[in-house]
């Protein structure tokens, strides 16, 4: 079975994703709209260099224990650095537009059910000469299924980077589900010279981390696309960031999706700023968890299974 490359028909993407661990959709977006997210995320990165409050990162690494995977660049750091800009829902109303995009709508559900929440929503930009990332997953918190005859490790206390041993290979191996995928809007072609994420296809089924002692150079490959595609990956994907060897930046938005009973990666309910809420279309609150699910996850009140309202929130009556 060869592996997966650009496609505009969805439903072989859909098969690409739950048989690889990825997919790439040709053409999801149109060159305007791709030259105006470019643009308008470039516009927003230099703006937050210049206030000053850029979240520019001079190293990835992947260490057990190691709550926040990018250290943070200063002005002493030797070296590139590259740029995270974050909560674009905040940021423009082109960034909360392909939230509800159909590419991602269709990929997204088929993975995680058509409930999903959008996790995180941010820009990348990947500057030459940068570091290469160590592969890892991002449903690294999964707990991994256990024996009934062994005492529960609390979930809570998986850390980041965590090794439990190489896949023995047996298909009966019982595997956590995916309940999250992340997906990369390409702003620019990405490639293997310019840092394109690399991934190792089918490690979506080992229910294993990688090692993070080894380089997985040989089973790694890069996906390459054009600027305007749209990459998804189920979170257990072994994948990260590769190393920009050309002169030019390697941009992107990154946009995570959850299952609706997974914490998301932004707390939307905080950093949503108080005119987009007020602005904001019911089909993007949804997929911003402002929905109760299930009739009482996420509520302010008592149970309703509807929108959460501030009508709802009751205090100390006497």
């Amino acid at each position: 079975m060869g592996l997966p490359s650009s496609t505009t028909d969805l439903h072989r993407a859909e098969n690409d994703l739950f048989d690889h661990g990825y997919c790439i959709v040709a053409d999801a977006l149109t060159p305007e709209q791709t030259t105006g997210l470019h643009d308008r995320l470039l516009a927003q990165a230099a703006a937050e260099r210049r206030d000053d409050v850029a979240y520019e990162f001079g190293a990835v690494e992947q260490v057990s224990g190691t709550e926040n995977f990018t250290v943070r660049a200063d002005s002493t750091t030797s070296g590139p650095k590259h740029q995270f800009i974050g909560v674009l829902v905040n940021k423009g109303e082109v960034f909360r537009d392909i939230v509800l995009h159909p590419a991602a709508d269709h990929l997204a559900t088929s993975l995680l059910g058509e409930d999903w929440v959008l996790s995180a929503h941010d820009g990348s930009i990947v500057r030459p000469d940068g570091p290469q990332q160590t592969l890892h997953t991002d449903q690294w918190w999964m707990p991994l299924p256990q024996r009934r005859d062994e005492r529960q490790r609390p979930p809570g206390e998986i850390r980041r980077g965590e090794f439990y041993g190489d896949d023995d290979g047996d298909p009966a191996r019982l595997i956590a589900p995916a309940v999250s995928c992340t997906s990369a809007w390409t702003l620019t072609p990405f490639t293997d010279e310019n840092g394109a994420t690399r991934v190792v296809p089918g490690s979506h089924l080992s229910g294993l981390q990688p090692d993070p002692e080894k380089s997985y150079d040989n089973e790694a490959v890069s996906i390459e696309a054009p600027a305007g595609s749209f990459i998804v990956w189920d979170a257990r994907t072994w994948h990260g960031m590769g190393k920009n060897r050309t002169g030019e930046e390697r941009v992107a938005i990154n946009s995570v999706y959850n299952t609706p009973v997974i914490r998301t990666q932004i707390n939307w309910q905080a950093a949503l700023l108080p005119d987009i809420r007020a602005e904001a279309s019911t089909e993007l609150l949804v997929r911003l968890g402002y929905k109760v699910w299930g009739g009482y996850y996420g509520r302010v009140g008592a149970a309703d299974g509807d929108m959460i309202r501030e009508a709802d929130i009751i205090g100390e009556l006497r």
